[in-house]
């Protein structure tokens, strides 16, 4: 008996691969599923160009709410950037990401659109500065400059993402108390004097009026997949 709960977790982990490759995956990131990710390279309008590629990760499990089956998280997001400056005098620094394309466990890409519906600190930063214990998994926390703050808010689509985001309190709206973006974040979150708006050629655009903008490793967002 002992045996068979051992095999359990592997025998849950072999059907998430099978549900996600015996379909069409696009079949199961619908329009309006939101997708919780940080980023795995940092991203510097200092040293990045157009063309350059952005990566991130799923950071959980989740169901997309139009289908039963799982996408495990650990799953490579991809993406890259389509605009780029440096704050020069009043212009502000400005850096604009598309995501458009995930990379199964087997390799394979499918090709999918996706928004940066929120963005914010890494989870374990954040929930240093809330004094609520992180989720397990979290990444050390690396330094963001600018303290704790808002900016512009963005429409928020509609999706479905596990539950367990541990509100409570020392949360602010769209953050949960370990830190973690909810579904319901938008805009920018934890990142004073930044500001996130909807790009002309489907991307995402990230600005600072006070300094020129780097997006960290572990950077939080909340995606959520376009037609």
């Amino acid at each position: 008996m002992k045996g068979l709960l051992k095999l359990a977790p592997i025998a849950a982990f072999l059907m998430i691969g099978v549900s996600l490759n015996s379909q069409n995956p696009t079949e199961l990131f619908v329009p309006g599923t939101i997708i919780r990710a940080e980023l795995t390279k940092s991203v510097d309008v200092k040293k990045t160009k157009v063309g350059d590629n952005v990566t991130a990760r799923f950071i959980e499990d989740f169901l997309p709410y139009a289908n039963k089956a799982a996408a495990p998280k650990g799953l490579k997001v991809t993406g890259h950037v389509v605009e780029v400056s440096l704050r020069h005098g009043e212009s502000a620094s400005r850096l604009g990401i598309t995501f458009d394309k995930i990379i199964l466990r087997n390799g394979a890409e499918v090709p999918l659109k996706m928004t940066i519906q929120a963005i914010g600190r890494p989870e374990l930063d954040v929930a240093a500065n809330n004094g609520a214990p992180p989720t397990s998994g979290a990444k050390a926390p690396m330094s963001l400059k600018g303290a704790m703050g808002t900016g512009t808010n963005a429409p928020v689509p509609t999706g479905s993402m596990p539950a367990g985001d541990n509100t409570g309190a020392g949360a602010t709206p769209g953050t949960a108390a370990n830190g973690r973006l909810t579904p319901e974040a938008q805009g920018v979150l934890g990142m004073s004097g930044v500001s996130l708006a909807p790009g002309g050629a489907e991307d995402s655009v990230i600005s600072s009026q006070k300094h020129n903008l780097q997006l960290i490793s572990g950077t939080q967002m909340i995606l959520c997949v376009i037609p």
